[in-house]
């Protein structure tokens, strides 16, 4: 196996001699997910995230054969000359534990690793071993069916960590940070008594966006219901609600709007246009005035652009993590 893959990739690369490619690689890129729908997504980000930082890939996909097979490509990155190696695996489940042995050798040495692991199972002799050699374990936690666990297993582990669905309520979090910056707006966002969130399908970015507001402010979560997505979150004083819509033209999970109410009547809204997606419409009034409405442009949203984020971003979020031990604590959180 290990002499296959090293054959293969000196015989693509002496084809390509006389085009002029240049071998290119930042990091060590190492995925993992099971035979399914899934698997397509991430290698769409795989592909886009390599588009804009070459890096050398291995694509661990297990299915259920008993067997472990292995495809080597390059993928040339655009017109600027460039191209980085993507060595796929195929294995059995069974055969998990000999996938060290074969990828170790084509680990690209001083460079840093970056797993992302795209499992919901943090169980087993392979993701102990990638886990040994990362610089950094990146989750998706719209795989897990028990944040609560979820939390609980990344906060175990002792490197840094990072959730692509984190990273994707990035643009609402610095968008709500932009907007309370001052003294006056900061006391209206203590005195919310009310935050309504739309979601588009899958509520996990939705948690992670009111767990986080509620965390730095200090909110005590008193309890949690969900009736068929729809969720009402209650703190000490404030209540929160989710919604769930469906719009099959956005991503799953993806935040569509966020409104908070003050007990003193004072309103702040952000609502996306659905034709313009990074568009957010703002509208902010009060029972004396109604401020002139804004918008706010977020960065386009592309595949990858989570997994660029949690990668740039160095060590691990302590926002992050005090949400991960809020989550955690609560056994609310369990079967979201």
């Amino acid at each position: 196996m290990v002499c296959t893959i090293d054959a293969e990739l000196t015989r693509i690369w002496e084809s390509l001699e006389k085009s002029n490619k240049i071998r290119a690689s930042l990091f060590n890129l190492i995925f993992f997910t099971k035979k399914s729908e899934h698997e397509k997504y991430f290698r769409t980000i795989a592909q886009r995230f390599i588009e804009k930082f070459p890096s050398r890939v291995i694509f661990i996909t297990a299915n259920s054969e008993d067997q472990l097979r292995s495809h080597v490509s390059v993928v040339p990155i655009g017109e600027e000359g460039t191209a980085c190696d993507f060595i796929e695996i195929d294995v059995g489940e069974k055969l998990l534990n000999r996938v060290p042995f074969v990828i170790l050798p084509h680990i690209l040495t001083d460079l840093p690793i970056y797993v992302i692991w795209a499992e919901e199972s943090t169980e087993g002799p392979l993701f102990d071993d990638l886990k040994q050699l990362a610089n950094r374990m990146i989750f998706d936690s719209e795989t897990t069916s028990n944040l609560s666990q979820f939390a609980a297993n990344l906060l175990s582990l002792k490197c840094d960590v990072g959730d692509l669905n984190w990273a994707r309520t990035e643009n609402w979090r610095k968008l709500l940070a932009s907007t309370f910056y001052t003294q006056e707006r900061l006391s209206a966002l203590k005195d919310c008594s009310h935050i309504q969130i739309v979601y588009n399908g899958q509520p996990t970015q939705a948690l992670y966006l009111q767990g986080w507001l509620a965390t730095q402010l200090g909110w005590k979560l008193k309890k949690i219901e969900n009736k068929g997505g729809h969720f009402t979150i209650a703190y000490e004083g404030q209540i929160v609600t989710l919604h769930p819509e469906e719009s099959k033209s956005l991503p799953s999970g993806i935040i569509l709007s966020v409104d908070l109410q003050t007990s003193s009547q004072e309103h702040f809204s952000f609502g996306r246009d659905l034709q313009v997606p990074n568009q957010i419409h703002m509208r902010f009034s009060s029972l004396e005035k109604c401020d002139i409405p804004l918008l706010y442009l977020f960065a386009k949203e592309e595949s990858g652009a989570s997994l660029v984020k949690e990668i740039c971003y160095k060590g691990t979020s302590k926002h992050f993590l005090h949400l991960l031990q809020q989550i955690k604590e609560r056994k609310e959180y369990a079967n979201l």
